[in-house]
């Protein structure tokens, strides 16, 4: 347990009647510090949970590992007002992130996926270009996994206010979901438990609008299918195209699945 809680119940008047209040459930928002051996390398204020999955997803997306079992430690340290993640990583991936360590030198916000990043080129940085090898999944598999989304969002129900993150097969059922009241952080947190087992079998489903970090985190992750219900900035297509990265948008107006972006298969 990391001492803090995901959500708190409080008591809100209504404006309209003074007489009136009502009961709401709002998400916690905790300062989250990533300790890198010792090396103090960056704060996000996220969700307390699935914090183990948060760090290992964090480190990928942000390209500190290349593999999830690269991560040779992880020690969580509440502290009075937030909590730490110990992580301990191999020696090369060390040294590399301390020629760097200043990229990350500022606290995030939880609606932010580039807080402390301090040149244009250190947040357009380099992609691999992806390999793809699976079709498309079907429209009938994206409406499958969009349905099922809210009835695994387990926060969401409560506090009405999260982002969710999920990766979803070929058939459009959930393998799981991660919450967190910053999009980014959902994503880091999905992409943690996906880099266990990854699998180029699926898509990986958010949420929130597709801005090109979140595409960026994909990219370097190495997932190949972004599915996002909120439209795209042209960076995030252009990032994706730049990745070779299939890149689909769901229109609520329409509710037509909208393909940006189509890779070259491998």
């Amino acid at each position: 347990m990391s001492g803090f809680e995901n959500d708190s119940q409080l008591t809100a008047k209504v404006l309209s009647n003074e007489a009136q209040s009502v009961d709401w459930v709002v998400p916690s928002e905790v300062p989250i510090g990533f300790v890198y051996g010792g090396h103090h390398h960056a704060v996000m204020m996220a969700t307390p949970a699935d914090l183990e999955d948060f760090a290992i997803g964090f480190s990928l997306a942000e390209g500190i590992l290349h593999h999830a079992s690269e991560m040779e430690k992880i020690q969580s340290k509440p502290g009075k007002h937030g909590i730490e993640l110990h992580l301990q990583i191999p020696q090369n991936r060390m040294e590399k992130l301390q020629m760097h360590g200043q990229r990350r030198a500022h606290r995030g916000r939880a609606g932010c996926g580039i807080c402390g990043v301090s040149t244009a080129s250190d947040a357009m940085r380099p992609l691999p270009r992806l390999d793809i090898h699976t079709p498309a999944p079907t429209v009938k598999a994206i409406h499958a996994a969009i349905e099922n989304m809210p009835s695994q969002q387990v926060m969401r129900a409560r506090n009405h206010t999260v982002h969710g993150a999920a990766w979803a097969d070929m058939d459009g059922n959930l393998a799981f979901v991660r919450e967190d009241i910053g999009r980014h952080n959902a994503l880091d947190k999905m992409i943690g438990v996906w880099a266990r087992n990854p699998t180029t079998d699926g898509f990986a489903l958010l949420s929130s609008r597709c801005t090109y970090e979140l595409v960026q985190k994909c990219a370097l992750a190495g997932i190949g299918t972004l599915v996002c219900l909120a439209a795209p900035t042209s960076t995030a297509i252009e990032t994706a195209r730049k990745a070779n990265m299939r890149l689909c948008i769901y229109d609520r107006h329409t509710r037509q699945i909208l393909l940006f972006n189509e890779p070259e298969l491998g």
